[in-house]
């Protein structure tokens, strides 16, 4: 995007593929500016992609202008938002999104059929006893509960997948795992997916199935959680591991340290995006723009250090054949 007069384009978001599986949890990790949010807010509708696609079964929602097709889809994929409060009325009961999602995507509910539905739903995301939470006002909730009432509105429509944007950042460290369990369980007993937008390694890997890493707009490494976190390939993905605490490593003067230049998204023109801040910047970094490749079985990264020196190891174990 750019200004009104400006001929500088802003790339938050580009050239991501992304597919999320039934049953799926998808974690996208990186730093503030990376574009996390814009591909959920892609995905669920709030922004138009200014070029690509976007599927669902199959189907191409990004030409989708009916505002009936864009209901039945926004049934299907609904959304969790970081801040649990300004998702609440505080007008109204906390329970009023849930009813009104109720009376919007499922007509066929009456009166009472609704609230029996809300109930179950409050009990599906821990919220007991529920009959004493649906008369509940937003202020009158810690924010656990004001969370857990954010996945409540959004399990309402029926979803499919559910796209969580930092859901646990803005809340006690203390109460983070048992919404993250919220999660898993309505993967098990609701058969749900998730794309969980997070900059917290520890919860993506507590979570998730697969783990996508972002930098500067880009994905640039993607794989299984445990293989992305035990083998990063990329840098970035280094740069974000040794940023983790860990009590028990070893003091290591000789560590790589981050350089901190600021990532360049405006114009960003050929080469990798993260060559300012990499301790292994080679020449190829400045020209061309990496792609992601196969590394390790499912695993891909987007940088040409690791996969010249992928290259290297397979031509020596080819010449020692």
């Amino acid at each position: 995007m750019g200004g009104l007069l400006s001929r500088r384009n802003l790339h938050a978001v580009d050239d991501v593929n992304l597919r999320i599986h039934p049953q799926e949890i998808v974690a996208i990790v990186g730093e503030s500016g990376s574009g996390k949010s814009t591909v959920a807010r892609l995905l669920a509708g709030v922004y138009r992609p200014t070029s690509g696609d976007i599927r669902y079964r199959g189907r191409s929602i990004s030409t989708v202008r009916s505002h009936r097709a864009l209901r039945s889809y926004r049934s299907h994929v609904q959304m969790v938002f970081q801040d649990p409060y300004s998702s609440l009325n505080p007008v109204y009961p906390a329970s009023h999104g849930i009813t009104r999602a109720l009376k919007l995507h499922r007509p066929e509910l009456g009166r009472a059929a609704r609230r029996d539905e809300a109930i179950r739903i409050l009990e599906s995301v821990g919220l007991t006893p529920s009959a004493e939470y649906i008369r509940k006002f937003p202020h009158e909730l810690s924010g656990g509960q004001r969370q857990r009432f954010g996945f409540a509105q959004a399990l309402a429509s029926k979803p499919e997948i559910i796209l969580a944007d930092e859901p646990v950042s803005m809340l006690d460290v203390s109460i983070r795992i048992g919404v993250l369990n919220v999660m898993a369980d309505l993967r098990r007993r609701e058969g749900l997916s998730f794309l969980y937008i997070t900059h917290d390694i520890a919860s993506a890997r507590y979570i998730a199935d697969r783990l996508l890493v972002m930098y500067a707009g880009e994905v640039v490494e993607q794989g299984p959680v445990e293989d992305v976190l035990q083998h990063p390939k990329h840098p970035y993905t280094e740069l974000l591991l040794s940023a983790v605490p860990d009590p028990r490593a070893p003091l290591d003067a000789t560590a790589k340290a981050d350089i901190g230049e600021p990532p360049r998204v405006i114009d960003p023109g050929e080469g990798c995006r993260f060559r300012w801040r990499c301790p292994y910047r080679i020449d190829t970094c400045d020209t061309i723009t990496p792609r992601l490749r196969p590394l390790r079985p499912d695993h891909e990264a987007a940088c040409h250090v690791a996969q010249s020196e992928l290259s290297a190891s397979e031509g020596a174990r080819s010449s020692g054949a």
